[in-house]
C-alpha cells in the first residue's frame, strides 16, 4: 500500500502508511522501512545532470530538492594537472595490464569522493548559501542556481541541505 501511494505521488499518504508499517512491522530488514519514510518527509536535495560551462560566466547547477529551506555550497578547485600527471606516470610505469580506473580522467567525481583521493582537491574557492521555498506535501521542486566561478577549470561543488544529506557534482 505504502508503494503504490508513493507511485501515486500521495506522498503525505504514503508517509502515514510508512509510519504504521512502522509501528506495526518494525523497521525492516537493514531499517528499509524507515529508509523509505525518511525518503519523503526529511529534507533532501541531489544535483540533476551536469554540463561543460563556459568561462567567464558564472556556471549554473540544477538541484532538485525536497522539504528543505536552506542549502549551503562549497566549490574547490580540483588539480586537473595533478591528475594528468598521475595519468601520465601511471603510463610511464609500462604497467603489465592496464587498470582502466586509472586512465579515466572523465571518473574523477569517484576517484574523490569514493576512493577519497583529497590529493587532486585544491583549495576552497566559494562558499554560498541559497534559500529554498519548498512545494507542499514533499513534493520535489528545482531551482537553477548560479554559482560565483567564473575561472575556467574544474571545481568539485557540495551542497550540503539543512538538517539533511549532502550532494556534490562535478563542474567543468
Amino acid at each position: 500500500m505504502c508503494q503504490e501511494y508513493e507511485d501515486r505521488r500521495q506522498y503525505p499518504r504514503a508517509a502515514n502508511e510508512w509510519r504504521r508499517a512502522l509501528a506495526d512491522f518494525g523497521p525492516g530488514v537493514n531499517g528499509s522501512r524507515q529508509q523509505r519514510l525518511d525518503q519523503i518527509v526529511k529534507n533532501w536535495g541531489q544535483f540533476e545532470g551536469g554540463r561543460v560551462q563556459p568561462a567567464g560566466v558564472g556556471a549554473t547547477l540544477e538541484y532538485r530538492f525536497r522539504n528543505g529551506r536552506q542549502v549551503a555550497f562549497d566549490a574547490r578547485e580540483i588539480k586537473v594537472a595533478e591528475l594528468l600527471k598521475q595519468v601520465k606516470d601511471y603510463l610511464k610505469s609500462r604497467p603489465g595490464q592496464l587498470d582502466w580506473q586509472k586512465l579515466n580522467v572523465g571518473d574523477i567525481g569517484y576517484r574523490l569522493v569514493i576512493e577519497n583521493q583529497d590529493s587532486l582537491l585544491g583549495r576552497s574557492v566559494a562558499n554560498w548559501t541559497l534559500d529554498l521555498d519548498p512545494k507542499p506535501n514533499h513534493v520535489d521542486d528545482e531551482v537553477t542556481v548560479t554559482t560565483p566561478l567564473q575561472k575556467a577549470g574544474a571545481y568539485l561543488v557540495t551542497a550540503t541541505m539543512q538538517d539533511g544529506n549532502v550532494s556534490r557534482i562535478i563542474v567543468w
